[in-house]
């Protein structure tokens, strides 16, 4: 929650100057930039209820992805 990271179309920093409420995420593609402006209790909220969900480090257990890769394929 502190700092900035991502790499290539996504991208999240620190929104400075609103007192570390603020977060910034881009999100780019071929077509175009968003810039979004989220609050950051928001996002950590949103985590931690997501690892409440899946714990860290079992994300594999909860997604078969010979099933999933199945699926990708039949789409095209």
């Amino acid at each position: 929650m502190s700092g900035s990271a991502g790499d290539g179309d996504i991208r999240i920093w620190s929104a400075t100057g609103h007192g570390g409420q603020g977060m910034y995420i881009t999100l780019g593609s071929s077509a175009g930039t968003a810039l979004l402006e989220v609050p950051v209790q928001d996002v950590k909220t949103f985590l931690e209820n997501t690892e409440a969900l899946v714990p860290r480090g079992a994300e594999s257990g909860h997604i078969d992805w010979d099933i999933e890769l199945a699926n990708l394929r039949a789409e095209n």
